[in-house]
């Protein structure tokens, strides 16, 4: 009894969490144990000696009379500020600088964790996260509500009264929960988020079981459909474990410096408790979470903070914002590279039995390591610290105050890693020496981005916005933010649905597409997108030139031939002696036409026709052409049988590099003039599909 005094809204939590229980058996279950137990609870308090006795079951009585009352009737009416008009405004403009300084995917996974906008992470990425059991992150409804107050509060504890402390964490927890939009869950998760904040502000134990008790008790009992939703179990055992096994754990990790200590304990005491619940629900188990945990969760509170900072800013100027864009983006890419890096390891992740009978198998394991892990933990620690010696500089005692305010301390170790960071773009983002060009990876269409003296050309799109997006985001510099000029061979959707998401995130200088575009549903979508993007465009023919920096483009087709019902740009691109004949959709007739000046095609990479479709001029045009190489962009396994064989055959001689088998290809002419080719050309993995054909192009 002296516990339930220490805590006396437990037996609240507890009947509530019953109740709930039941009701999920059968409501009219729920309504008899609420029942029992306001009457026994009204009796227990009536029999009681002391005032603490009768608060303690009262309060019980209170919330199962609530709960009954809730299940009879239905829970309160919910509510949901996902689409309150004045916030869809301002999330839209908090959006706009994140969408406009950082390429994907990093600025999808930023946007998720900053404004709740899990869409904005690809499938394949949002896959890895869930393979390395990281996926909690982008969970606004899950637990990383509870880090973020987590993080506020370990930041001022000990810097700042704990009043202040307190006001603090929830001030920045509520308007995060408002921002994302406060749907129910996202609530229960900002409920469980403010009880771990105070827990960790004020430190005293009796008023943090209050609160969780309170917490629980109020979410399950006015709704007990809470009880099953998965994001309010997951804030639940996430803030129970921080408040209980935090602590604990920290000090059984002594022997480590305090930062990492802090980091360490606060991860594993969030994650562990939430296992059970995860294999329970998605039948699945990450063998590798705790150490993707390990290394991505230390990245999120600079991450979000980052990315506030670039939203905010980016309102105001989006020159304001490079900076903090900047640091957002290389925080964003280190946990890209943790998450895919962990998913991909061999045994990632395991396939477990689901169902409410394996979760309550799991938490039992759990709980037994839980309560023997300490021990062997110790030992085990014991052993490392007596080998491992942490260096400590010379002279300064442990606990002193740093000599540097710590500000100053703050700002130099941002600028330090923004340095690092420039440095390592430059060494993985090497200015070309001459001319690149690059097939894009992007499935069953095309895309070619071409670099050149600063300059950035984009010919075609793909038929995936958010693919192309990527391909982008991992081929151009993060500060590259602009591309000179894009070009539309046709109005089908495998090579125009990508460049309307061009339009919307980059600055393009110029747009251009054959003169007679043909109408329909992308044209409509591509003429609306140049218009509200204000971008100036021309639209061009057979014999026109245009000069882009030392650069041309020659546009050898269309030419006004009333049998071409789909004209396509055909385009020579020349610079020094590096040339390149990009040949769009060009159909049968105007690949004849072509021929008529067999001189003019002579080129030293070529791209065959509709993706090496059929063609009875497939030998001609190679005799005339006489390319060093050759490349094809092309889904794999497409249901239309692209290249054909007969493209194949006339490319026997010709080093062909095909995207579905390569990867993107990299063409790199040096000032030397020599040609590199290189396959796989960046890290992001094949088209979400894999084998499997994409959807043929609108016609």
């Amino acid at each position: 009894m002296t516990a339930v005094l220490r805590a006396p809204l437990l037996p609240a939590a507890i009947g509530a969490v019953c109740i709930a229980l039941a009701v999920q058996l059968a409501p009219l279950v729920g309504v008899g144990l609420a029942i029992a137990l306001a009457l026994a609870f009204t009796t227990l308090a009536v029999a009681s000696a002391d005032r603490a006795r009768r608060l303690c079951w009262c309060a019980g009585a209170l919330v199962a009379a609530i709960s009954g009352v809730a299940t009879l009737f239905g829970p309160l009416p919910g509510f949901d500020l996902r689409h309150a008009g004045p916030l869809d405004g301002l999330r839209e403009a908090l959006a706009a600088p994140l969408r406009h300084l950082l390429p994907e995917p990093e600025g999808g996974i930023v946007r998720g964790i900053v404004l709740g906008e899990r869409a904005a992470v690809d499938a394949d990425l949002a896959s890895a996260f869930a393979r390395s059991g990281t996926s909690h992150l982008l969970a606004i409804s899950g637990f990383n509500m509870t880090l973020v107050a987590t993080s506020v509060a370990l930041l001022a504890r000990g810097r700042v009264p704990p009043a202040i402390t307190a006001t603090l964490t929830v001030a920045c927890v509520l308007a995060y929960s408002v921002l994302v939009g406060l749907a129910p869950s996202v609530a229960r998760a900002a409920v469980m988020a403010v009880v771990a904040s105070l827990g960790l502000a004020f430190g005293r134990r009796p008023a943090t079981d209050n609160a969780l008790a309170l917490a629980v008790a109020t979410m399950v009992g006015i709704d007990a459909s809470a009880i099953g939703d998965v994001g309010f179990l997951l804030s639940a055992t996430a803030t129970g474990g921080l408040l209980y096994l935090g602590d604990p754990i920290s000090r059984r990790l002594a022997f480590l410096p305090r930062a990492i200590r802090e980091g360490l304990a606060t991860t594993l005491a969030a994650t562990l408790p939430t296992i059970p619940i995860i294999a329970a629900v998605f039948g699945r188990v990450s063998l590798v979470s705790p150490l993707a945990n390990l290394l991505a969760v230390p990245l999120f509170p600079p991450l979000m903070l980052a990315g506030a900072a670039t939203a905010g800013l980016g309102t105001v100027s989006f020159e304001l914002a490079q900076l903090p864009a900047l640091l957002a983006y290389a925080l964003a890419f280190l946990l890209r590279l943790v998450v895919e890096t962990s998913a991909g390891l061999p045994l990632a992740s395991l396939a477990v039995p689901d169902g409410p009978v394996a979760g309550l198998a799991y938490g039992v394991a759990v709980g037994l390591a839980l309560f023997f892990g300490p021990a062997a933990a110790s030992r085990l620690a014991r052993a490392i610290a007596g080998r491992v010696r942490f260096p400590r500089p010379p002279g300064i005692r442990l606990g002193a105050r740093p000599r540097l305010p710590r500000l100053a301390f703050a700002a130099g170790a941002v600028v330090g890693v923004v340095v690092l960071v420039a440095g390592a773009a430059a060494f993985l983002w090497p200015p070309p020496s001459g001319i690149r060009v690059r097939a894009l990876d992007i499935g069953q269409g095309d895309a070619f981005l071409v670099e050149f003296d600063g300059r950035t050309v984009l010919i075609d799109g793909g038929p995936d916005p958010s693919r192309l997006l990527a391909e982008l985001g991992a081929s151009l510099p993060p500060w590259t933010r602009r591309i000179d000029l894009v070009a539309l061979t046709h109005a089908h959707a495998d090579h125009a649905d990508g460049l309307i998401g061009v339009l919307e995130r980059y600055e393009v200088g110029l747009a251009i597409e054959p003169v007679g575009l043909n109408p329909g549903a992308v044209a409509t979508a591509w003429n609306d997108r140049i218009r509200r993007a204000q971008v100036p465009r021309r639209a061009v023919a057979a014999g026109m030139r245009m000069h882009i920096g030392d650069a041309t483009l020659a546009i050898l087709a269309p030419n006004g031939d009333p049998r071409v019902d789909v004209p396509s740009l055909v385009i020579r691109l020349e610079r020094g002696s590096f040339s390149m004949l990009f040949m769009g959709d060009a159909t049968e007739q105007a690949q004849a036409d072509l021929l008529l000046s067999p001189m003019s095609l002579a080129t030293r990479v070529y791209v065959p026709p509709h993706h090496g479709a059929a063609s009875a001029y497939a030998v001609p045009l190679v005799d005339a052409i006489r390319p060093s190489a050759a490349v094809i962009s092309v889904g794999a396994q497409n249901r239309y049988g692209h290249p054909t064989a007969e493209t194949l055959a006339a490319l026997r001689r010709v080093p062909t590099y095909r995207t579905d088998r390569d990867g993107t290809v990299e063409l790199d002419q040096s000032g030397n003039a020599q040609l590199i080719v290189r396959t796989h050309a960046n890290g992001l993995p094949p088209p979400r599909g894999g084998f499997l054909p994409h959807a043929p192009p609108a016609r």
